[in-house]
């Protein structure tokens, strides 16, 4: 699994899939873009609410996503709770995710007691035939919000059914072209079955059998300036 997964100049590649986990220089700025702002997260955390809001990602990777969403929450002075779902068929080792902390200081990345958790989880799961909970909790500083992570460690086709009702989707699960597992009809299907009337999506891809395959499930997509050099994004609401 994690042998797949190697460093280049500091960042992480996965050989299995031909892709990084995350650029060197604008990774944050990427995910803030992309998923953050694509989903108008700042201004659903902070709207008065009751109900933690739930956050799914299709593909933990070296975590960056989860941790730039943790930050840009614990930023915001009042914001509500969340609940982050995430799925990992493939997860990495100590060094990549320690390359996490290495390439983006800025933002609260992986304390020692969460690696070495998360250590003990990946162990667990090489060695089980059934999906691994790794979870861990974040109070905010105002005492009141917290913040819960659940990455399971499995297959998309046998995570995603265990997902909550999500109301943000980050589709991040490498290019298309290059693990089309992660975007089958079937993982289409399941994103329908996990969506509510509003709930959204942002993705950095914009290929046409994506937004072909999200729109015949119930979503509006719809394409949008990409972060830096890619040319195109999408975005999508669920209407049902």
């Amino acid at each position: 699994m994690s042998e797949d997964i190697y460093l280049e100049n500091g960042v992480p590649i996965s050989r299995r899939f031909g892709d990084v986990y995350f650029s060197k220089s604008g990774g944050v700025e990427e995910t803030k873009y992309v998923f953050l702002e694509g989903n108008r997260f700042l201004e659903r955390i902070s709207s008065s609410r009751n109900e933690p809001l739930s956050v799914g990602e299709l593909g933990f990777g070296s975590g960056l996503n989860f941790f730039v969403t943790l930050s840009t929450w614990k930023e915001n002075p009042n914001p509500c709770s969340i609940t982050f779902t995430s799925l990992e068929g493939y997860p990495a080792e100590r060094n990549i995710l320690e390359s996490l902390q290495k390439n983006y200081p800025e933002i609260q990345s992986w304390k020692e007691e969460w690696i070495g958790i998360y250590e003990s989880k990946v162990r667990e799961y090489k060695t089980s035939d059934s999906i691994v909970h790794w979870q861990i909790s974040e109070i905010h500083p105002n005492g009141r919000s917290i913040f819960n992570l659940d990455v399971m460690f499995g297959g998309v086709l046998d995570c995603l059914p265990k997902f909550p009702i999500i109301e943000l989707w980050f589709l991040d699960g490498f290019s298309p072209k290059k693990n089309p597992e992660m975007w089958s009809e079937s993982v289409f299907s399941h994103i329908q079955k996990k969506s509510i009337p509003g709930t959204t999506l942002s993705s950095f891809t914009s290929a046409g059998f994506v937004r072909t395959g999200l729109s015949a499930v119930g979503y509006n997509i719809r394409k949008q300036k990409g972060f830096g050099k890619k040319r195109e994004m999408i975005l999508g609401t669920f209407v049902g």
